[in-house]
């Protein structure tokens, strides 16, 4: 008999905000409302993986006090707090003793938007909070998605019966993910995602962050 170990396996996290709809509706409301104050919530770094009508906050959402901000927050951290204590050998007076930071902003992303692959530096875990994914495409389902690509790189160059036909967890290429309101995903900041272009006619709206633990 074989036994298989799971080596540098990569966890892909997923939690809902219970009645998640009217959370997102505040927080709807206030993103579309600072968009469309232009600079004085836009981040002015220009980043050269961003196209078309795509607006980038700050990054210091999770410090704003406005109150659905500060349940999302109060989520998120809650969350990965949940992760850390799960996937690692620390006991509840190590985690007490950590401090944890975040870079977050939010996302509204109308029509022909989108964001090719990228990465999130200098930290170690990211997570993207969808607030609306915005208008389903029914003759393009690819509207919007998200797609993680595989960060071991040697796992590109060969390919055969012998390993594409792996199943979860095993699988090569890319892993694709279709947002859903009120739902938080979060994953190793050293993947790179893509973000497809959106073709609806509503905005998806989302939130971003970067975590460090120290």
């Amino acid at each position: 008999m074989i036994k298989v170990t799971d080596m540098f396996a990569t966890p892909m996290v997923e939690a809902r905000f219970p009645n998640h709809a009217r959370l997102c509706a505040a927080l709807a409301k206030l993103f579309l409302e600072q968009e469309r104050e232009g600079e004085r919530y836009r981040d002015p770094q220009k980043r050269l993986t961003q196209f078309g009508p795509l607006f980038e906050s700050r990054f210091d959402l999770f410090k704003w006090t406005d109150p659905p901000v500060v349940e999302v927050a109060r989520f998120t951290h809650t969350c990965l707090s949940q992760l850390i204590q799960q996937i690692t050998n620390y006991g509840p007076e190590d985690l007490g003793r950590l401090r944890f930071d975040y870079h977050a902003w939010f996302h509204v992303t109308r029509k022909g938007g989108y964001q090719g692959v990228h990465n999130h530096q200098n930290a170690s875990w990211s997570g993207i909070f969808c607030v609306d994914p915005g208008d389903p495409v029914p003759d393009r389902p690819e509207s919007g998605l998200v797609r993680f690509y595989d960060p071991r790189t040697c796992a590109y160059y060969y390919s055969d019966a012998g390993n594409l036909g792996l199943r979860m967890p095993y699988q090569h290429g890319g892993y694709d993910l279709i947002h859903q309101a009120g739902r938080l995903v979060m994953f190793p900041s050293h993947h790179n995602p893509e973000i497809f272009p959106s073709l609806g006619a509503r905005p998806r709206l989302v939130i971003a962050f970067n975590g460090t633990i120290n």
